[in-house]
């Protein structure tokens, strides 16, 4: 039987100015991100705070110590309203207090889980509480008998209509979930989120469910904040943990505020001109982009000398796909073929810092394997070589890197941003590095440049392993 740990609470802030209350323990997933990231680690939660508006209705089952409850609420406002699923009672407990500290009255907590039956149950407790779930049978965990109702249950009780938003992250249950919801689904058409991978479980069952009920899926692009479909049957990134889903009324109106790309609209893009103007070209472009301006002589010279067509079209396309008074239709194409150029570039050739590039489009797609393969092997030459070649024109692998400043160590700034590069790409946090990011995080410190975060990344694993910085 797993003992579950006697823990102080702690208030941490999360994006936005608000505060959350969790676990005071290094050990743990969730304060230790909050402490590393001070925010959530899935783009999903980002986009939320993005696309979500004032006054819209919101379930979030599965709300954990509120993240995204919280996130969502502050969005929503006060004309809008929450519903919060938490069946733990130790979770539930940090998830009140969290909405009293923020002032959250329009959102409701509900301690309890939702299935496909009303009744009783056993929730294994997992000392990472993000991992709860119910249980048919014996558990090695401790448990918890909690609650049991139907979404259907809960719609009539709270007399639900215009729900716009519903997430679902149940550890398994969702197709449970499903089947106690089908007058909900039925009359309700919001746009879902649902957790398509939990660990190594792939829950490819889900898109199929979901389709039953008359909902398509889609995928987050997170470097334009669009939805592109996911279709059943779809090859997903070793990485993609989230998937969204809606009726055709949903996805109408979500396209309609460029937001969500529909099968019909992304057929139809594939064989489009992408209508390209100077301002994407990368000689104008890279002149409002801080970090470039040091080489961009050099990109020049070399360009007018040797010309690569497919670097500098994969290049014009990148900065269309982020020109947002264009189609998000035609973006999102843009990013793709953008993608496949490098992709074929880097195959070919890898040459200067062509993989450096790649990466930053490619985790911006949604190809975040990808983008750290792309990276691993860059790290690996610039060690083996001791040296940068910067003649070509590059994007460093993050964006927040954009307003840095080289100055008179270019190879510093650039070694330092593909590392880092590496530190956020190749896992979702530190907490699940571990001291395999020691040597890289320290390497980050040395070289002078890093984000703040990478910098609190260092100082977690220093205290997490008890040893001096």
């Amino acid at each position: 039987m797993l003992k579950k740990m006697s823990l102080k609470n702690v208030c941490l802030p999360l994006q936005g100015g608000l505060k959350i209350h969790v676990p005071d323990s290094l050990e743990l997933i969730t304060p230790y991100v909050l402490r590393e990231q001070e925010d959530w680690f899935e783009d999903e939660i980002k986009f939320l705070r993005k696309i979500l508006q004032t006054g819209e209705r919101i379930i979030d089952i599965g709300a954990n110590y509120g993240t995204y409850t919280l996130s969502m609420a502050q969005v929503v406002g006060k004309a809008g309203a929450v519903w919060a699923f938490e069946p733990a009672t130790s979770t539930a407990a940090c998830l009140r207090a969290s909405v009293e500290a923020n002032g959250c009255d329009h959102v409701v907590v509900d301690q309890c889980a939702l299935s496909s039956a009303p009744g009783s149950a056993r929730l294994a407790l997992n000392l990472n509480s993000e991992l709860n779930a119910l249980v048919r049978g014996a558990s090695s965990n401790a448990t918890e008998e909690v609650q049991v109702f139907t979404l259907d249950d809960r719609m009539d009780h709270y007399g639900w209509t215009d729900i716009a938003f519903l997430k679902i992250d149940a550890e398994g249950e969702e197709e449970n979930i499903l089947a106690g919801g089908r007058r909900f689904f039925s009359t309700q058409s919001p746009l879902v989120e649902f957790e398509y991978k939990a660990g190594r479980e792939v829950n490819e069952g889900l898109v199929e469910a979901f389709a039953a009920l008359g909902f398509s899926s889609y995928r987050l692009v997170p470097g334009l904040d669009v939805l592109v479909p996911f279709p059943p049957g779809s090859v997903p990134d070793g990485f993609l943990l989230n998937l969204f889903c809606c009726k055709s009324d949903r996805a109408a109106m979500l396209h309609e505020r460029g937001i969500l790309v529909r099968a019909d609209d992304a057929e139809g893009a594939a064989g489009a001109t992408i209508p390209l103007q100077m301002v994407h070209h990368w000689r104008n472009a890279f002149k409002s982009v801080a970090s470039a301006l040091d080489f961009l002589p050099l990109w020049e010279q070399t360009m007018d000398a040797a010309p690569v067509a497919e670097l500098e079209s994969a290049l014009d396309l990148y900065f269309f796909s982020h020109d947002t008074g264009q189609s998000h239709v035609l973006r999102a194409e843009a990013l793709a073929r953008s993608l496949k150029l490098l992709k074929g570039l880097c195959e070919a050739q890898p040459f200067c810092l062509r993989e450096c590039t790649y990466a930053r489009v490619a985790r911006e797609f949604g190809a975040r394997q990808d983008a750290v393969m792309a990276l691993n092997v860059l790290a690996k030459r610039i060690f083996s070589s001791k040296e940068i070649n910067p003649r070509e024109p590059f994007l460093l692998p993050l964006a927040t890197w954009d307003g840095t400043v080289a100055g008179s160590v270019q190879g510093d700034m650039v070694f330092a941003a593909v590392l880092e590069g590496l530190e956020v790409m190749s896992a979702f946090s530190s907490f699940y590095s571990g001291e395999s990011s020691r040597g890289r995080l320290e390497l980050i410190r040395k070289l002078g440049f890093g984000s703040p975060e990478m910098g609190r990344r260092l100082d977690l694993l220093n205290r997490r392993f008890a040893k001096s910085a």
